[in-house]
């Protein structure tokens, strides 16, 4: 399966089951807004990271309607802090979940690596 095939099979799942739509735009964020129903993933970023991050935000969307996780509002707090960081490893391990179900082949260096860069972020904000 071709990384586009790939995205186009997530994208279609996450329709068929949860009724999300993905946004692909240049001005996006990675970002799933749950309150929408929509999923935004950014083109300027290369196929497989696009594949990456739409698996991601698969995640939070698979851990906020089928688990029933992380509805709270966020605040400026640790406790609140460490939720969101919990919640995005979550999000990583969830969309690689997602891929095995689905039969999409990851390379598990790449996928390690891009899992930690984006963790990174995180947890530097979250210990500030």
């Amino acid at each position: 399966m071709t990384i586009e095939e790939a995205i186009d099979n997530v994208v279609a799942h996450l329709k068929i089951e949860h009724d999300i739509d993905v946004v692909f735009d240049d001005e996006e964020f990675g970002a799933y807004y749950h309150d929408a129903n929509i999923i935004g993933i950014n083109t300027n970023e290369p196929l497989r990271e696009q594949l990456y991050i739409l698996l991601h935000e698969a995640g939070h969307a698979i851990l906020k309607i089928e688990h029933k996780k992380y509805l709270e509002t966020r605040d400026e707090t640790l406790q609140s802090k460490l939720s969101l960081l919990r919640e995005e490893m979550e999000a990583w391990k969830e969309g690689r979940t997602l891929a095995e179900r689905m039969g999409i082949g990851i390379n598990d260096g790449a996928w390690a690596m891009f899992c930690k860069q984006n963790l990174e972020d995180y947890i530097e904000w979250a210990t500030s």
